[in-house]
């Protein structure tokens, strides 16, 4: 008899799940993360493909590391918050979604330093240079 109770209880909790249930909704959102994952990769690219002249190395220092987002090609998706320091120029947050391969998790720490490669011309286009 219990057996057959916990199958009705299943039934009500999906039940009531479902009543709340809006695929329209989640659709909305992982297109908007998406896009924005996408932006990200944009900028990241950009970075990397500048013209010799404007792109420039740098070193940022990790300020803060989030959770992981997500997984691409089994590599995690971690949001962080970096501070670039280039020759010249003062110091500046930017914020970005870092595919980290997972040989390099270790270096994702508050406080250690990453090179990077930053373009003149896009502020917000940076990209870490792995290995």
């Amino acid at each position: 008899m219990g057996f057959f109770k916990d199958i009705h209880t299943l039934k009500q909790q999906a039940k009531e799940i479902d009543k709340t249930f809006d695929p329209g909704a989640q659709a909305r959102d992982a297109t908007a993360r998406m896009a924005a994952m996408n932006q990200q990769f944009a900028q990241a690219n950009a970075a990397l493909a500048a013209p010799p002249g404007d792109a420039v190395e740098a070193t940022a220092q990790i300020v803060s590391v989030g959770t992981t987002t997500g997984m691409l090609n089994m590599d995690p998706m971690i949001p962080v918050n970096l501070l670039v320091l280039q020759d010249g120029l003062p110091p500046r947050p930017i914020s970005t979604t870092l595919v980290v391969p997972m040989t390099q998790l270790a270096q994702l720490q508050q406080g250690a330093s990453l090179k990077v490669r930053v373009s003149h011309s896009d502020l917000s286009a940076v990209a870490v240079i792995w290995n």
